[in-house]
């Protein structure tokens, strides 16, 4: 006999879930919450995930911004600029409350101290890494370390504004992603 056929799509549901993450935080998170957040059963999310830690990684899995970033660099009329938007793809939190960032980070903690979560991203990073190399190479500015420097910086603008609160995340990437970039913009 077959089952029920699915009226909400994966990528509906790990939206689901990404808002439930950033407005709870993981630890918090039932599969409750996001099954409200979806307008589905906790039902559904059992038999589609089976578990709350099955749902997060299948959240973490569907997560990559490789073709995003792409995207980005190569919409901006300087390979310099399209450097810089491509940092700041899909960055978490771009328009999220620090709250919201802090339960961001705890899903890292999560990825972090899980090691089939840590596999995925860091297969993620290696990918975003070589991303960026390759736009370093097409903009004539490729330095070896820069793309670690780069990602570095990205990541500790994030943990610094989520200390400082200072602003917006998004614009205080931009500041200090320039200020690694000035010295490559060609002089017009």
């Amino acid at each position: 006999m077959a089952g029920r056929p699915r009226t909400i799509t994966d990528e509906q549901l790990l939206a689901a879930v990404g808002s439930a993450v950033r407005a709870i935080g993981p630890i918090k998170l039932t599969m409750a919450d996001v099954a409200r957040t979806a307008g589905v059963s906790t039902g559904a999310l059992v038999q589609r995930y089976g578990s709350k830690r099955g749902m997060l990684l299948a959240f973490l899995k569907a997560g990559s911004v490789g073709p995003g970033m792409r995207a980005a660099f190569e919409a901006a009329a300087d390979p310099v600029d399209g450097i810089q938007a491509a940092l700041a793809y899909g960055m978490a939190a771009a328009d999220q409350s620090p709250d919201e960032f802090a339960n961001s980070l705890a899903f890292l903690h999560l990825d972090l101290s899980d090691p089939e979560f840590r596999e995925v991203l860091a297969g993620y990073q290696e990918s975003q890494l070589a991303d960026l190399r390759s736009y370093l190479v097409i903009a004539g500015v490729e330095r070896a370390g820069l793309a670690e420097v780069l990602t570095a910086l990205r990541h500790g603008t994030q943990i610094a504004w989520a200390i400082s609160r200072d602003g917006v995340l998004l614009d205080a990437l931009r500041a200090n992603v320039e200020t690694v970039l000035a010295p490559y913009r060609k002089k017009k």
